[in-house]
């Protein structure tokens, strides 16, 4: 009786969280906060899905492939919610509250290592912690791809258990703004 207590407090726990109102990761020795912005989301358009879009609609030059800052609620590609590729949107998250740039976590990490990681060594890390091999950028320096947004930190925050890890932390892309 008591194990099925635990499975079904466990699966009760699966469903997935709110983001959080702030995150907070170690990058380069420098501690970071980010706010989050409740009311606009991000949304990756890919440069297949932009093209025939905007071939369609000549009007709506506004969406570039890549991350898209769109209100809460719109769609900002109508075609692509219509199609059988999932979306992929995430929280936007900003460098104060209610203020700054927007933020968004897509879901890279970057993982320095305290010393040479062979491809087998990267495949364990890979498979143990559920994301991929993106990019070996030194001998000591790996990106990993894993699910966007404060998913990626908690990741990050995950990795850095590793006995052989010295910095684990996500990328972000930064929005800008046209003057």
């Amino acid at each position: 009786m008591t194990l099925t207590t635990i499975v079904f407090f466990t699966s009760l726990n699966a469903e997935p969280k709110e983001p959080p109102s702030s995150i907070t990761f170690k990058e380069g020795g420098v501690t970071k906060t980010f706010y989050l912005n409740p009311n606009v989301v991000a949304e990756y358009v890919d440069i297949k899905e932009i093209s025939n879009y905007q071939q369609k609609n000549q009007g709506n030059q506004g969406i570039k492939s890549g991350w898209n800052i769109r209100p809460q609620g719109k769609v900002l590609n109508p075609k692509s919610s219509k199609s059988a590729i999932p979306l992929k949107v995430t929280e936007v998250y900003s460098t104060g509250v209610g203020t700054g740039p927007n933020i968004v976590l897509p879901g890279i990490i970057i993982i320095t290592f305290s010393s040479d990681q062979s491809q087998t060594s990267l495949e364990k890390i890979a498979n143990k912690y559920g994301i991929q091999i993106l990019d070996q950028l030194s001998p000591r320096l790996v990106s990993f791809q894993a699910e966007p947004g404060y998913l990626s930190i908690q990741k990050a925050n995950e990795i850095l258990s590793e006995p052989n890890v010295l910095e684990a932390y996500p990328d972000i892309a930064l929005e800008k703004s046209l003057k």
